[in-house]
């Protein structure tokens, strides 16, 4: 699946489907308890390297972000928007990503994170994919010719150019819950894992890009006859 993109793009690691289940699947990684190890975008890293199945529980989501993002849980932890901006002295760390609390108070009012419509998140290559699993999303981890060239792709077949954005936003929620979102509507890609809280869990060279499944199986048919067989793109190609 998805084989004329990852051939034509030189993916050498695994596009990874995301889908929901109540089942737990067999022998699948879970979140740990260290950052490097219980954040969603470690254990996606290593599902896209390693060929592994992760899933992502109700009861086992690893941080607290993790769970409002992947809509386990509705609610953030106290003072999230001081944590988000400029902290508060001796009691919340901030992270200086918005300059107010208040900006990322009306962020959070416009941001509605879709329920998690099963107990797991499950990512897992698309090459185990069953017959009968049917994934929401799928997101590639590329480097930047890589993402250039998905990026040209997903608007091939647009009248406009904005088949594509790039959100300020948590790393699993640019992965997970935005393409879920999307799938509800434009069913745009996503430029995911520019998060600077996770950029340290990945190769300095990969980002990612998330879009809703069916969307990405209309990218899939449209690489033949587009500028992936064509000079420009094969010239950049060698590189890769």
């Amino acid at each position: 699946m998805f084989s004329k993109i990852t051939t034509a793009i030189c993916l050498k690691n695994h596009p990874v489907a995301v889908l929901w289940s109540d089942k737990f699947p067999t022998s699948a990684i879970i979140p740990g308890k260290k950052h490097e190890d219980n954040c969603v975008v470690a254990l996606a890293r290593r599902v896209a390297d390693e060929g592994v199945t992760a899933a992502i529980g109700r009861d086992n989501y690893g941080c607290r972000g993790a769970g409002f993002h992947l809509g386990f849980v509705d609610k953030l932890f106290p003072n999230y928007h001081y944590f988000l901006s400029c902290g508060i002295p001796g009691k919340v760390r901030g992270e200086g990503y918005k300059k107010t609390p208040e900006l990322v108070e009306a962020m959070m009012k416009e941001y509605k994170p879709l329920e998690a419509p099963a107990d797991y998140c499950i990512m897992k290559p698309v090459s185990l994919l069953s017959s009968e699993e049917q994934p929401e999303t799928v997101f590639f981890l590329v480097n930047p010719d890589q993402l250039s060239a998905l990026i040209v792709l997903a608007n091939y077949d647009l009248v406009g150019n904005d088949g594509v954005f790039t959100p300020f936003g948590s790393g699993c929620s640019s992965i997970i819950q935005l393409p879920r979102i999307e799938n509800q509507g434009r069913k745009r890609g996503v430029v995911a894992l520019t998060d600077i809280s996770v950029r340290g869990l990945l190769p300095e060279n990969i980002l990612g890009f998330a879009v809703p499944f069916q969307r990405a199986l209309v990218m899939e048919e449209n690489v033949p006859g587009s500028f992936l067989e064509r000079e420009d793109w094969l010239e950049v190609r060698k590189r890769l």
